[in-house]
């Protein structure tokens, strides 16, 4: 039965598209592997995170280009650079940030067989794809392309900003099998995502060689909660004093033997009602603009997009609401399948009993994100060594939106009941940001006690 649940769950991540990879995944010597798999196995009696550092972690990526293709020192000017860019992008290319700070981290034994946790922390999260056919509009104007359809629907985009009260248990059903659960307070901040925007505009001449702008078939709209107090109340609302929603994480570890591990997860299963401080605007309809003479008097100009505003305003359904409303949290899977070899050592686990480590391991890991336009996939293979009984060690490499050539290190210390551990993908683009499409930061601080 098990085994059953494990090839389905490798399956349903193998067919979902990208992710957001995490070398603390299945990383056992750092008290975050919990976070991102509350089945894990745990080999200490507490951990205390040190507020604010206990975990950090910063990503930032974009699938479409390298910053120095746009800021290269070389003869091309400017606009050669961002046509070449514009080119080779495309809708479905994107823009992602992520930050995550914890700031409360507490976790203890329960019992031999049992572990909890509890905590607190703020995370803020934004993907916007790039509308190639807005862009291309604004860019070279309306000339080049006469008879063209632009889709609105390629403006996609949401961002959230977070707080999440957690508390969690892992329990250890036999010597195999471990689960894991843990259930969210969301208290949402500031939330922005666009909703399902379909419609058309294109640029025509009509019978008397005048340009004309048609929108058809509109139906556009953007949700909001948060903007309108996002100078002073952004960060207190992210402790309970936002819009609330609530969700859980699953997770399961799994040995077929002593040597051969399993290790999977589904986080974020949830939602976020916003029904304080929403400000939603809505277009729907059909438009035809045809062009307007200038008719330029110094005293007196005329203002054309004033004008033009309002015309739109007039022929297309457009309205400002603060109806509340849904928005479902980015759920990820994560799941990972390790080999141990080598010389093995013994470490204190769970009170009374002993649990056999050995100092290497290879596996690979697949990481995936639901996100609004489609989901987005990684796939990691990693080698671990343990240096010795207090150093720990991991190196990555990964396939994702972004490059085939990610490679990440990262690394566990323990001095004495202080943990300090550090992840970095992309090593290698650290020597020059201008020619990477991503990069990823995690380290903390945290107190164990065995």
């Amino acid at each position: 039965m098990i085994r059953k649940i494990i090839f389905h769950f490798f399956f349903l991540v193998a067919i979902v598209t990208q992710a957001q990879q995490r070398l603390a995944f299945s990383f056992g010597e750092t008290p975050q592997t919990l976070m991102l798999n509350p089945g894990s196995e745990t080999n200490y009696k507490s951990h205390y995170g040190i507020p604010i550092v206990s975990n950090f972690q910063f990503t930032i990526g974009n699938s479409g280009f390298q910053m120095g293709d746009l800021f290269s020192n070389d003869s091309r000017s400017f606009n050669e650079k961002f046509e070449k860019v514009l080119d080779q992008i495309s809708p479905s290319d994107y823009i992602n940030l992520n930050t995550k700070i914890d700031v409360l981290n507490f976790g203890y034994r329960y019992n031999n067989k049992t572990y909890i946790s509890i905590g607190f922390y703020e995370e803020f999260d934004l993907i916007a794809y790039f509308p190639k056919d807005a862009i291309e509009g604004l860019y070279y104007g309306n000339d080049p392309f006469f008879n063209r359809s632009f889709s609105i629907s390629q403006a996609i985009m949401k961002a959230d900003l977070i707080g999440v009260l957690h508390a969690g248990i892992s329990k250890k059903i036999d010597e195999k099998l471990t689960i894991g659960a843990r259930f969210k307070i969301y208290s949402s901040s500031l939330n922005i995502e666009t909703n399902n925007n379909s419609g058309s505009i294109t640029t025509t001449t009509n019978n008397i060689n005048i340009s004309r702008l048609t929108l058809q078939n509109l139906d556009a709209g953007v949700r909001t909660s948060g903007i309108d107090n996002i100078e002073e109340d952004v960060l207190s609302n992210t402790f309970l004093g936002g819009n609330l929603g609530m969700g859980f994480d699953v997770g399961i570890t799994y040995h077929f033997s002593p040597q051969i591990e399993f290790t999977g997860s589904i986080l974020d299963l949830g939602f976020i009602k916003h029904s304080k401080n929403i400000r939603n605007f809505t277009a729907e309809g059909d438009y035809v603009l045809d062009g307007i003479n200038f008719e330029y008097n110094p005293d007196d100009p005329i203002d054309y997009w004033r004008q033009l505003r309002r015309d739109i305003d007039a022929s297309v359904s457009n309205e400002e609401n603060d109806d509340a409303y849904t928005s479902w949290r980015p759920m990820k899977l994560n799941a990972a399948l390790k080999y141990s070899f080598g010389e093995r050592r013994n470490k204190f686990c769970y009170a009374k009993t002993r649990k056999q480590y050995y100092y290497n391991s290879i596996g690979f890991q697949m990481h995936t994100i639901m996100r609004p336009l489609k989901p987005q996939f990684s796939f990691t293979s990693f080698y671990e060594k343990s240096l010795s009984q207090n150093i720990h060690t991991k190196f990555t490499h990964t396939i994702n939106d972004y490059s085939s050539t990610i490679f990440g290190a990262g690394a566990s210390l323990q001095l004495g009941k202080l943990n300090i551990f550090g992840a970095l993908d992309n090593v290698f683009g650290v020597r020059d940001l201008s020619t990477v499409n991503n990069i990823s930061l995690n380290f903390g601080f945290n107190i164990t006690i065995d």
